[in-house]
């Protein structure tokens, strides 16, 4: 009987640890879906404005219809917008999703991308 215990423990833990992951990838994925959908936006911001100085949220939301949910708002960062660039960045749970740029690629990390 204590085999079984044992054995039902030992699988229970793995589960839980598969769970972990999964959830984990889900909010990377959330994460850089949000970034995604911004684009957009972004883009608009950007053709009306010769560029992107002066972007901001409040901006993006006033302007553009864009809509953030209290979590993003507290999460969403626009920094060294220029008239040639920008980094916006999200973070859902322990991820982040940037984009650097009006063509660059999103990324992900586990840490702060824009600085």
């Amino acid at each position: 009987m204590a085999g079984i215990l044992v054995f039902a423990l030992i699988i229970a833990g793995i589960a839980v640890g598969h769970a972990r992951a999964a959830m984990q990838s889900a909010r990377q994925d959330a994460a850089a879906a949000e970034i995604r959908i911004l684009d957009p936006v972004v883009a608009a911001y950007g053709l009306d404005n010769a560029g992107f100085t002066g972007m901001t949220a409040s901006a993006l939301e006033r302007d553009y219809g864009a809509r953030f949910d209290n979590t993003t708002r507290g999460t969403l960062q626009i920094t060294a917008a220029s008239s040639s660039g920008y980094c916006i960045q999200i973070r859902d749970g322990a991820w982040y999703a940037a984009q650097q740029g009006p063509s660059a690629p999103i990324e992900t990390s586990q840490t702060a991308i824009c600085r």
